[in-house]
């Protein structure tokens, strides 16, 4: 039973009084667009009901979404591909450019590898179809925020192929602090974390990371982390 001076607190009646109650625990910011506002609003819902998740806003458009990626700086976002109409690909670059510490999921009907190679290609983490499960989804969206890739195996093996030979090799174009901060992308740290572990400031790295980006010629943290470890991958096949 409980004790004389324990307060037994109410159950929460809805998927928004869950997320409250979660948000003390809450480990990754998720942001939600989508074109159809029932899906949007459906999504967010079954997603409040993660404790390790919290939803930071919905958007309907670009316009609106970019505003909110800068304000609210998610480590994922879950991009509907029907909010993108034909120019998918375009829009998932400039929000990268726009917001690159944000990692983004597409939710798809086509998943073929074709498709997948685009996706990733453009600046995404990853592709599910939206004829998967839910808890597909949620374990896809940990993925992505903690900086893997979640797609067919056999569509990111090309797309890394892809990037290994587009781009000049990256220790031939990086300082040795660049190399140590691109390799910390690679490893799915996030700016803090790099600058923690190198003895420099949050803004240093923000610096050298645009100057990286440059010499690359890649739009965001995803690409350098995959051309990274493609390159690595090539150099270990050929010792």
């Amino acid at each position: 039973m409980p004790g004389r001076n324990t307060v037994a607190a109410p159950l929460p009646n809805s998927p928004r009084e869950r997320l409250v109650c979660a948000q003390p625990d809450a480990r990754f910011g998720v942001a939600v667009a989508s074109e159809q506002i029932l899906f949007g609003d459906v999504l967010c819902c079954l997603l409040d009901r993660d404790p390790r998740l919290k939803i930071v806003g919905q958007a309907h458009n670009e316009g609106d979404l970019t505003p909110l990626l800068l304000r609210e700086r998610p480590q994922a976002l879950l991009f509907d591909d029907e909010t993108s109409g034909p120019d998918g690909e375009q829009i998932i670059s400039r929000l990268r450019r726009a917001a690159p510490e944000t990692r983004i999921l597409v939710i798809a009907s086509r998943t073929d590898r074709e498709r997948v190679g685009r996706v990733l290609r453009a600046g995404a983490s990853g592709l599910v179809g939206k004829h998967l499960t839910f808890e597909i989804l949620i374990r896809a969206i940990h993925a992505v925020a903690r900086g893997e890739v979640w797609a067919d195996r056999r569509a990111t093996a090309r797309v890394l192929e892809h990037l290994s030979t587009r781009l000049p090799l990256v220790e031939d174009q990086l300082t040795r602090r660049e190399l140590q901060i691109a390799e910390g992308v690679r490893r799915g740290l996030r700016n803090r974390e790099i600058a923690s572990e190198l003895r420099i400031s949050q803004k240093t790295v923000k610096s050298h990371l645009n100057n990286i980006f440059r010499k690359l010629r890649v739009d965001g943290r995803a690409t350098l982390a995959q051309a990274v470890a493609a390159q690595e991958r090539g150099t270990q096949s050929g010792t």
